[in-house]
């Protein structure tokens, strides 16, 4: 639960955003379940707790501040409803768990789910009611999963997803701010988007 600080610049802005050290999760430090979620459920998480989903930029740039930066693990088929079936969650977990034997778990961890994340590709109602997902990032820095906008409903989630926590309140250039300002402008968004000024900012 002790979120960690993740630097980005970019020219002279700098930005600093506390993040969930790994994926949302159900249960204690000696007995827990990285949970899927649909970005509906996520979303009032986020808002019960003064938190927002990231973007593709914060996906790639919490995993180049991660400690631990470990190696995807996808299923492969059968692509079918058995991919979000409770087993997979569990057996997923366990083998997560086994990657970080030896390591400090507590530690900055990336690379081991998919995220769910906020993106232009969807509009700010979003009338298609999609969920965008990217991640599984590789030790060579290449994404698996690259950005999804479209494939899925907002009610579905499967075994490769994670909900990763930002804090709303951020540090930009020494001072505090929140990060929907941030997304909002023209130039500081750089330091959270790749896609410019943010205009899908929550499910």
């Amino acid at each position: 639960r002790k979120f960690v600080g993740v630097e980005v610049t970019f020219f002279e802005d700098k930005i600093t955003y506390l993040v969930s050290p790994d994926y949302l999760s159900i249960g204690n430090d000696l007995d827990y379940v990285r949970m899927p979620m649909n970005p509906l459920t996520a979303q009032k998480i986020a808002d019960k707790y003064d938190c927002t989903l990231p973007t593709r930029k914060m996906v790639t740039d919490i995993w180049q501040a991660s400690v631990n930066k470990l190696t995807p693990l996808p299923w492969g088929p059968p692509y079918n409803e058995d991919m979000y079936k409770t087993h997979r969650i569990a057996t997923h977990n366990q083998k997560i768990h086994d990657q970080l034997k030896g390591k400090d778990f507590k530690s900055l961890t990336s690379g081991h789910k998919k995220d769910v994340v906020l993106t232009n590709k969807l509009s700010p109602n979003n009338p298609l009611k999609k969920v965008a997902i990217y991640g599984w990032i590789q030790p060579n820095g290449k994404p698996i999963q690259g950005l999804n906008p479209s494939s899925h409903e907002d009610t579905y989630e499967d075994y490769s997803h994670g909900i990763r926590m930002i804090a709303n309140d951020v540090i930009v250039n020494g001072n505090l701010m929140r990060i929907t300002d941030v997304f909002s402008d023209t130039k500081l968004s750089a330091l959270v988007s790749d896609e410019g000024v943010l205009t899908f900012t929550r499910y």
